[in-house]
């Protein structure tokens, strides 16, 4: 027991941080990657106002669930769900939100088949290519008054009520950014913007 404790523990961390290179590597230079860090967040909050004192939150790509964490302390009573279809950054939410004891729940499910109907605010942190289908849904599924924020990308269909400017802070591997040539291909599929669309239903 003692052996797998002295060196799975490391070989897990290793592991992790492992892939999350390659996960940078291969995608940083042509994803759309805005993540939840805390300067963007923090940044967002700024122009949010959120009226429920226990809103109902649901965050689409919530990742390892950086912007829910945030309202998680700043609204204890808050229902706070993430959305996370891809299987690594799933686990790894669900075992960070386990050690820290969070009440942040996050399910593996398909956007097209998340309930929204009684959501007071929905974050997303989706690709260009799922934009279309999540605008339909919330146009026509979503109460009045609920407010919208998408990072990255405007939601076909929604007008925004506000366009926040994000801070432009280096992260992993920012160096991608000046060789764009080696993802050429690839970085023409969508055209990043770092900017956060603020909408009200």
């Amino acid at each position: 027991m003692l052996f797998y404790i002295v060196y799975g523990v490391p070989a897990l961390i290793i592991g992790y941080f492992a892939i999350t290179f390659i996960f940078d590597l291969l995608l940083r230079g042509f994803v759309p990657f805005i993540p939840s860090r805390p300067w963007v967040v923090q940044q967002i909050l700024r122009e949010l106002v959120i009226p429920q004192a226990d809103p109902k939150i649901i965050a689409f790509s919530s990742g390892r669930s950086g912007f829910v964490h945030v309202l998680e302390k700043k609204y204890p009573t808050a229902s706070l769900i993430g959305i996370e279809p891809n299987l690594f950054p799933f686990i790894v939410a669900k075992a960070q939100l386990w050690i820290r004891r969070s009440r942040i729940k996050v399910i593996r499910q398909a956007v097209h088949r998340v309930n929204v109907k009684e959501a007071d605010l929905i974050y997303s942190h989706l690709y260009p290519d799922q934009m279309e289908g999540l605008g339909r849904k919330l146009k026509f599924e979503c109460r009045a008054g609920a407010q919208v924020i998408s990072t990255g990308f405007s939601i076909p269909f929604l007008d925004p009520e506000n366009i926040v400017d994000l801070p432009d802070r280096k992260g992993r591997l920012d160096w991608l950014s000046k060789n764009q040539k080696l993802f050429q291909k690839k970085s023409q599929k969508f055209k990043k913007e770092k900017k956060a669309y603020m909408y009200r239903i």
